[in-house]
């Protein structure tokens, strides 16, 4: 048997070790563009920034709206209740008032007719002697009877009223300095007649101001 001797391209074989060309028929893959997606995060971030922000707004308005309200709730009910104590003084005080205004006019009425009876008393000596007068014709002739004056008014009263009485009754004349000018007090044995201006002019300021004694 011969033997055919081996030739060295028979040998030969591809090298797996160098890069081969590339093949136009495979597609490329494509490239990422990092600056559009930094872009687009960017953009997004900021939107949602503003949405967090829109949101704790709308949240602290919220609060502070519900806040003002409830201050304010509170403040008007404290009001209320002031004014209803205040209605309510003013219904219990009423009648309180309108007696002190009663007696305070009362008590300017009572203090004008003094000053004009004072002003009689000055002016007119007579004044007391016709009070006397009318007292004792309340009381029978027959009775003695007690007259008390003050006693810037016994001299001047008891002459006039001695000189009407020519002895027709029996008087017995004191001067009384509790009683104020203007003023007498007739005593019989039954009767006592108060002629004093201080409690005349009481008796009319408890009528006006409807005070009970």
């Amino acid at each position: 048997m011969n033997a055919t001797p081996w030739s060295l391209d028979e040998f030969a074989a591809h090298d797996v070790f160098f890069a081969s060309s590339p093949d136009s028929s495979v597609p490329a893959e494509p490239t990422l563009d990092t600056g559009a997606m930094e872009a687009e995060f960017q953009m997004r971030l900021t939107a949602e920034r503003a949405r967090i922000e829109a949101d704790a707004y709308a949240r602290g308005r919220a609060d502070g709206e519900r806040a003002a309200r409830a201050t304010l709730e509170t403040s008007l009910h404290s009001a209320l209740g002031t004014l209803a104590q205040a209605a309510q003084s003013v219904r219990m005080h009423e009648a309180r008032w309108v007696t002190n205004i009663e007696e305070n006019i009362a008590a300017l009425a009572v203090s004008v007719a003094h000053h004009i009876v004072q002003r009689e008393i000055a002016t007119d000596h007579s004044f007391v002697a016709t009070l006397v007068n009318n007292a004792l014709g309340q009381y029978p002739v027959d009775q003695e009877i007690t007259i008390r004056v003050s006693p810037d008014d016994l001299a001047t009263c008891r002459s006039v009223i001695e000189a009407d009485n020519n002895g027709a009754r029996t008087l017995r004349w004191i001067g009384d300095v509790s009683i104020q000018r203007g003023g007498c007090l007739t005593e019989g044995r039954e009767r006592i007649i108060d002629g004093r201006v201080d409690t005349a002019l009481e008796r009319a300021y408890r009528t006006i101001a409807q005070i009970q004694a």
